[in-house]
């Protein structure tokens, strides 16, 4: 498979272009002297007298857009704009969202888009509605959160240069270190030569951490030594497996106490158990061949609970498929056949709300515009088509 997420995710880098052209429209929406100013995005209280559901719109700065705020923008279910806040604070900006089941209700942010080493990561409490900076303390140089997709009951995330040094100590073939931290219990492995992560989720099986990577790509784009990287916590070591390269790409997707799940990008499944042995399955042999089984920017697989994930698997020619991936034993593909996916469209999963039973997803379509859809997250079904204005700058959404 070709390296799909750069050819999917090209169509969102077009529309960023043209929407940085466009950010004085997003930033002018209304007359700036009636919006509410708030100082630091912690400060940031929500409160509703409406009967009415409401929704907030993200829109986090960018000095690359020249947005040095975030704009949010408080709409119906009918898209209209009823008011806008302007959010100060010089350490939050566009953002990733991440969720993981045995934390539901917490959300973890991690942000993008300038070269800034951030010794911080964001949570966001679904139920009081506050966001919270968490200051990454216990290193000795500025390393810089990388992202802060994990699964397990420790939090993990990567940083940007090696925690040893504080630089990415790039050698004479190229090849540098980053690494990879475990904030529960303050320690970090710094990656080999050759072996960086990928923008990938990381696992924590039992004592150990499982990554992805693909080393050495080719002149077409093409990972050449693709690899899973399980670190040994217990005694500082790292070893690798590539399935007997079954896989030019791989995508660890979940784990339970047990075992860890990884998709490889030919739409098969490796579970891995604690001793890693592991066994290979097709969750999507049922369906006609696909181009991406998994999106390796993020927003396409959502974890429900602690077996059940919302994943889009995508077509170039039919278009995108949702459906039910279930980690269970044996894992499976349940395809949701709704109306509302559109072929001709793409699909950015944000978050599970399970307090208002709702799932937010960003649709888009090839011209920048698109639409919120608000589905419940039991039965799948549409409860809003909510009208968005530069959904490729949208990055969170909260029903008020």
């Amino acid at each position: 498979m070709k390296r799909s997420w750069i050819l999917l995710f090209s169509i969102t880098l077009g529309t960023l272009i043209v929407a940085i052209n466009m950010i004085h429209n997003v930033s002018n929406s209304t007359n700036n002297k009636d919006r509410i100013v708030v100082n630091g995005i912690e400060n940031f209280n929500l409160t509703n007298s409406s009967s009415e559901d409401r929704y907030l719109l993200f829109y986090p700065a960018d000095i690359r857009t020249s947005q040095e705020y975030t704009l949010v923008k408080e709409v119906s279910t009918e898209g209209k704009v009823l008011k806008e806040y302007e959010i100060r604070d010089a350490t939050f900006r566009r953002m990733n969202v991440f969720q993981k089941p045995n934390e539901i209700n917490k959300l973890y942010i991690s942000f993008f888009g300038e070269a800034v080493i951030d010794n911080w990561y964001y949570t966001y409490d679904i139920i009081k509605h506050r966001f919270k900076k968490v200051d990454l303390s216990y290193f000795s140089h500025d390393v810089g959160v990388d992202h802060i997709w994990h699964f397990g009951t420790d939090v993990l995330f990567q940083t940007i240069v090696s925690h040893k040094t504080g630089d990415q100590n790039i050698n004479d073939k190229g090849q540098f270190n980053m690494s990879i931290s475990n904030q529960s219990t303050k320690i970090s492995y710094e990656t080999e030569y050759g072996y960086p992560p990928n923008w990938t989720p990381l696992l924590k099986l039992d004592k150990k951490i499982i990554y992805s990577g693909n080393g050495q790509v080719n002149d077409h784009g093409v990972p050449e030594n693709a690899f899973i990287g399980i670190i040994d916590t217990d005694i500082n070591s790292v070893e690798y497996i590539n399935f007997n390269k079954q896989s030019n790409e791989f995508y660890p997707a979940y784990t339970t106490d047990r075992q860890a799940y990884i998709i490889g990008d030919n739409g098969k499944v490796y579970v891995l158990k604690k001793d890693l042995q592991y066994r290979t399955y097709e969750p999507f042999k049922d369906l006609p061949p696909q181009d991406y089984y998994y999106f390796i920017d993020g927003g396409g697989t959502l974890l429900l609970n602690d077996h059940d994930a919302l994943h889009f698997v995508y077509n170039e020619i039919t278009g995108p498929t949702l459906g039910i991936l279930s980690f269970k034993e044996e894992p499976t593909f349940s395809v949701l056949d709704k109306t509302y996916i559109k072929e001709d469209h793409l699909y950015r999963i944000l978050y599970q709300d399970t307090t208002n039973g709702e799932i937010y997803i960003i649709e888009s379509d090839y011209d920048g515009s698109g639409n919120l859809l608000a589905i419940d997250n039991k039965s799948f079904e549409l409860i809003h088509t909510i009208p968005v204005e530069y959904n490729h700058l949208l990055d969170f959404v909260i029903k008020k």
